[in-house]
């Protein structure tokens, strides 16, 4: 039996290594291999800067047309009441001065959401360098928060004033009221006073659109992931 399985020793030997691939054959093989999972990162990488170019796309779309209406309508009612007061009140003292820089602000803002398209077209190019996109996006968005909370800050100063103001009216015209009836009307309420307010409520709801718009970009995966540069 031992001579028997030293003949055959041989031949089984033989059979093993036909059976056995090639060592050209299992290069080419590991080469595929690799090819393929190089493939398939690259459509996963392609497929998430699509899906991030569209959010980022209507994401400013729906910001920069929110934004722009508000702030068109709140400067109209800002330049028709300080129209309808004259020249005799004092802008600073009225809230109307503050009131005019949240809707200045406003308006950055709503330039800067229109920054937001050029990332969506970034996104779309073939050569793309996501990691570098990633570290402008996070800065821009850190920089349109910071925008909007500063536009925010002023509006609510000038709701506050010009609240305050209409209060002290409402007090004297409570404890005099033939004062308000034979005196200055422009120690009296005015309906003209109200337009301001509505002016700050357009501002506030427009600068608050574009902070939850950066908000909600900046919790993105795309802007999380990024290395800290």
């Amino acid at each position: 039996a031992y001579h028997t399985l030293t003949r055959a020793s041989p031949a089984i030997l033989r059979a093993s290594r036909t059976l056995s691939p090639a060592p050209g054959v299992q290069a080419t093989s590991l080469r595929r291999r690799a090819v393929a999972v190089a493939n398939a990162d690259a459509d996963d990488l392609t497929s998430r800067a699509l899906l991030e170019s569209a959010a980022f796309g209507r994401a400013s779309w729906f910001s920069w047309w929110s934004q722009l209406i508000l702030s068109v309508v709140s400067t109209i009612t800002l330049v028709f009441a300080n129209a309808a007061r004259g020249t005799a009140s004092n802008p600073f003292a009225s809230g109307l001065a503050l009131a005019s820089a949240g809707v200045a602000s406003g308006f950055v803002s709503t330039f800067w959401m229109w920054g937001y398209k050029g990332f969506s077209k970034r996104l779309r190019r073939p050569d793309v360098d996501l990691d570098m996109l990633a570290i402008k996006a996070r800065r821009s968005l850190r920089l349109g928060i910071t925008i909007n909370l500063a536009g925010m800050a002023l509006t609510l100063l000038s709701t506050e004033q010009i609240i305050g103001v209409l209060a002290a009216k409402a007090l004297t015209q409570g404890l005099n009221p033939l004062a308000s009836q034979f005196g200055s009307l422009a120690n009296a309420v005015q309906p003209i006073d109200l337009l301001i307010l509505q002016a700050n409520t357009n501002t506030l709801l427009s600068l608050f659109v574009g902070l939850c718009t950066s908000l909600w970009l900046r919790q993105r995966r795309f802007v999380n992931t990024a290395p800290k540069p």
